[in-house]
Order: structure tokens, then sequence, then C-alpha cells
């Protein structure tokens, strides 16, 4: 998930977000040289509250993409664990105390995506709403323009062209914007991987470790979970330098 949000980033900065920001600066410039800078303001001002309102709701449902990532690892890793230790799960009866801990993480991702989706909704009315004010205020100057004599319907159909054509890249800005921030959300886990500490630190003048042969030996091995089934019985094996052994039991 974190190799792809790089991806994501990369593309979307490179295809979309810059190539939107030249033609909303085309439009706004055309309507401002050719209509007047009233409406190069209301543009600029739609664009700046559409903005902004973007970044806010993104900014405040983000802590709800992270709760929702977190528990849908939750879950993944709980349900792993308890089917690769099946056998340990099995000897001590503990198999519903496994599936309740699996339902309670899956009750809490349901939550978070619930949230959201929530607020997902919430930011595309709030940007809807934005953007048909600015529209409808345009249109409105534009048929004031027409009474007074200083427009013609073309002049109007125009203006109404050009902010429609706006819409697009401004709704697809909007869209990246969401998406950018959940990818960087995503790549935050994979990059905290490079901050992790490790426990076991080379000295600075440690010398270099040359294996020279060697063996490891097992005499007489005993293993049990419980006393009345004994597991490994005075096992006893020798591995040899360069070799592997493994211990296989009935899941493989």
């Amino acid at each position: 998930r974190g190799s792809r949000s790089i991806d994501f980033v990369l593309r979307a900065m490179v295809f979309n977000v810059v190539p939107t920001i030249l033609e909303i600066g085309l439009v706004a410039g055309i309507l401002g040289t050719k209509f007047g800078m009233p409406y190069a303001a209301v543009t600029i001002g739609t664009l700046t509250a559409y903005t902004t309102f973007t970044i806010a709701i993104t900014s405040w449902r983000t802590q709800f993409r992270k709760d929702m990532n977190r528990l849908d690892n939750e879950a993944s890793s709980k349900a792993v664990d308890s089917l690769i230790n099946y056998e340990t799960v099995k000897y001590f009866n503990n198999e519903e105390f496994e599936a309740d801990r699996y339902d309670e993480s899956l009750a809490g991702y349901q939550q978070a995506a619930l949230k959201t989706q929530t607020s997902l909704s919430l930011l595309n009315f709030g940007q809807n709403v934005i953007f048909s004010v600015g529209l409808s205020a345009s249109m409105i100057m534009a048929a004031q323009g027409i009474m007074a004599g200083t427009m013609s319907v073309g002049d109007l159909i125009l203006v109404n062209g050009l902010l429609f054509q706006l819409s697009v890249p401004l709704n697809f800005v909007g869209s990246v914007y969401r998406d950018v921030r959940q990818a960087l959300v995503d790549m935050e886990a994979m990059f905290a991987l490079r901050g992790q500490a490790t426990k076991v630190v080379d000295k600075p003048d440690a010398a270099e470790f040359v294996p020279s042969g060697g063996a490891i030996t097992f005499e007489g091995v005993e293993f049990a979970y419980t006393s009345d089934n004994p597991l490994l019985k005075g096992t006893t094996l020798t591995v040899p330098a360069g070799a592997t052994v493994a211990g296989v039991g009935p899941s493989g």
C-alpha cells in the first residue's frame, strides 16, 4: 500500500495538479480581461473558498482514515496469527477468545469506515454548494450586464461555458487532494520503519565475524504444553555447519 501511494502522488503532481493550476489561471485571466475584474474576483473567491473548505474538511477527516487503517491492520494481524498458530489455540481452547478479539477489531473498523464515508459525503456536499454559489453570482452579474446593454447573450453563454469548463478540473483537484492526503497517510507507516532504532547495534570497532565450521547439537530435548501430552520425547539431533534443519508438525 505504501509503494502504491508513492506512485500515485508522483503521477498526480505531474499529470493532474500542475496542468489544472494552469487551466484555472487561464480561465480567470480570460474572465478578468474580457468581462472585468468582478468576474475574476468571483472566480478567485470561489476557488479560495473551495480550496480552504477542502483542506479544512480533509484535515479533519484524516484521523478517521488513520483509525480505519490501524483497525484494518489489527484485524488482519489477529486473523493471520490465529490461523498460523491454530494448534496452540486448539491446545488452550481459545477459539472463542480469538473470535471475539477478531470481531472487536472488525466492529471498530466498521465504525471508522462509516465515519470516513460520512465525512467524505459532507466534503462533496460542501464543494458543490460553494461552486454553485460562485456560478450563480457570475450568472446574475452577466444577466445584469445584458439588461444594461454592456453584454450580449453570447457573452453570458461564454461566461457560463468557462465556469462549467472550470468546474471539471476544480472537482478533479478536490478529488486528487483527498486521494493524495489518503496516500500520504498510507505512506506514513512505511516511512515510520526508517525511524525505528535497532535493538542490537555493533560497536564502532567490532570485528567482522568469519564462520569456520561448527555444529549445533540437541540432546534429549523434551517439550510438552501439558504433562499428559508430551510433544518431544528425548529428541536428539545435530545440525551441521551450513545445513538447514526444520521440525514440521501435522499442520505443515
